[in-house]
């Protein structure tokens, strides 16, 4: 038994070949290391010619074959064109985080792609590199039939700063805005990616905001004056634009419960110095109403910005209101805590 087992072999290696996820792991490390290096492609200075073979006297010279083709050198222009989709959204991402103008060529290549995700990643690379030059390529995809390639589009055109097309972002975030998916989001709603309606609606509205253009916002989010949603990215858009107009829908959007929504909308008002709604914004800081701290705080900042506090502090309610901003603030710390 004991020679049996000392003469058996060892079991036979099968050769393997490079896989698919082989191939698909040195092309992700191609596009990570021209991405940190802020790079399109490596540069590979060319080879130089090969020494003459020795010739032996009395002999003809042998015919050297000539060397294989180096390897192409990692290139993200060229990982744009690749078979999977996977490495093209990657690498199409990567030339927007370099952001040389020189990707503005392959990016736009990529606003045709057959797969959705590619062309919402190229959309989205474009308004990384931030030039206006691409305008013309992006506005197009306003109405591409994938919501969140819109909605990209939408972004990226903000980025640029192309005011000519907030029109058609408005006319987007319209659509959207009536839309069911945008209907049911609840005011604190931060559920990521949301439904592809709702997406493409918050990044319209942001986008509308980079553009200060607020009658489109206006006519997107507002419904005979009063906010068609109440969920947190319209008080959060209206009050970035900072425009008087949007006072009533602010003061609206005051009013709704939770977090987000009324604290965007207490410091909308406080930007647009609308000294009407200092009682609406002191009543917050009282014990009994029970705001949450991102209310308080920013009611606060809003009374600040129209000099509201000064009044305020000479008043008998003030100490109870420090008294609730200090609450409220050791409540979240323990909170946190455990």
């Amino acid at each position: 038994m004991v020679s049996a087992a000392r003469c058996a072999s060892a079991p036979a290696t099968v050769a393997t070949t490079p896989s698919t996820n082989t191939r698909y792991e040195q092309k992700l490390a191609w596009i990570l290391q021209l991405e940190d290096q802020r790079i399109l492609r490596v540069i590979v200075p060319p080879a130089p010619p090969p020494p003459p073979p020795p010739v032996e006297k009395g002999r003809k010279a042998r015919v050297v074959p000539p060397p294989p083709p180096p390897p192409m050198p990692p290139d993200l222009t060229s990982l744009v064109k690749d078979d999977e989709p996977r490495i093209r959204r990657r690498a199409v991402l990567a030339i927007g985080r370099v952001g040389l103008s020189e990707g503005i060529a392959p990016l736009t290549a990529a606003l045709t792609d057959a797969d959705p995700d590619v062309r919402a990643t190229g959309a989205f690379a474009l308004g990384l590199i931030g030039d206006s030059a691409a305008e013309p390529a992006l506005t197009p995809l306003l109405a591409d039939p994938v919501p969140l390639v819109r909605g990209r589009a939408a972004e990226a055109l903000g980025l640029v700063g192309a005011k000519g097309a907030a029109g058609a972002i408005g006319t987007l975030a319209t659509e959207y805005g009536r839309s069911p998916a945008v209907s049911a989001m609840m005011p604190d709603d931060q559920t990521w990616p949301a439904a592809p309606e709702a997406e493409a609606f918050k990044l319209a509205l942001f986008a509308l905001v980079r553009l200060k253009a607020y009658e489109p916002l206006a006519a997107a989010v507002l419904s005979s004056d009063r906010p068609v949603s109440n969920w947190w990215p319209v008080a959060y858009a209206l009050q970035r634009i900072e425009d008087p107009r949007a006072a009533s829908a602010l003061l609206q959007l005051l009013q709704v419960p939770g977090r987000y929504t009324a604290a965007f909308a207490a410091r909308g008002l406080g930007r647009i110095k609308q000294t009407s709604a200092a009682p609406q914004l002191t009543a917050l800081l009282d014990a009994k109403a029970k705001a949450p701290l991102e209310v308080v705080v920013s009611a606060i900042a809003a009374l600040a910005q129209m000099n509201a506090p000064a009044p305020l502090r000479r008043s008998r309610r003030w100490r109870p209101i420090q008294a609730r901003i200090r609450a409220c603030a050791s409540r979240r710390s323990a909170r946190w805590v455990r």
